[in-house]
């Protein structure tokens, strides 16, 4: 079984990693952000958000049209930004079509459980609150895992659960990515935070 590791960088270049075979999970730190404390506000101002889309790279402006139903006004520019490079950079990396994104407040964990996406890949950005937990391949315990019944973590003695970082941008393999990987094993945080959390997904659209 090939051992799989994971890339912590400040590069956002360090993505074109992700097409190694033994890379499943690559994680860029990003400077703290004008976006990390708009989401910080909204979450104190208790705004609920609740938008997905499927954005193209050639659209112009449909990040700031597909967000304006959360927000009274315009949304924070800061925040537009920041999904919108996001999204230049997983249509350039990956040469998908589209990118399908979704960005929601969340006060209690979206998907408690342990599991694997079935998708090829998917960038996560906490942009407030806590970050996603995930487990390192070699360290899982797949009989717990594929336990539904089983409510222990599927960790192997001597491993753990790791915490993604709040405000970076985490490119995670999943189940269709090809290879025969079955993907990152990963949840929501088990603590939400007392303010909790403001996530954005992004995947890749092929066709």
């Amino acid at each position: 079984m090939l051992a799989m590791r994971h890339e912590t960088t400040t590069e956002l270049e360090a993505f074109a990693q992700i097409y190694e075979r033994d890379v499943e999970l690559i994680s860029v730190r990003r400077p703290a952000a004008a976006a990390q404390a708009v989401a910080g506000q909204l979450l104190a101002e208790r705004l609920d958000l609740q938008v997905d889309w499927i954005q193209a790279p050639e659209q112009a402006d449909g990040v700031a049209a597909a967000l304006a139903d959360g927000f009274s006004g315009a949304p924070p520019a800061a925040l537009v930004d920041e999904i919108e490079l996001a999204v230049e950079l997983l249509t350039e990396l990956l040469d998908c079509r589209a990118v399908g994104v979704r960005l929601t407040t969340l006060r209690q964990p979206m998907c408690p459980r342990f599991h694997q996406d079935q998708v090829p890949c998917r960038l996560l950005i906490t942009f407030a609150g806590p970050a996603t937990e995930w487990i390192a391949a070699g360290q899982v315990d797949l009989p717990r895992l594929r336990d539904r019944t089983c409510t222990a973590d599927p960790v192997l003695a001597g491993g753990r659960v790791q915490q993604l970082e709040t405000g970076a941008w985490s490119l995670l393999k999943g189940g269709a990515w090809r290879d025969g990987y079955a993907g990152v094993v990963h949840r929501s945080p088990a603590a939400s935070g007392s303010a909790g959390r403001l996530l954005a997904s992004f995947d890749p659209i092929f066709q």
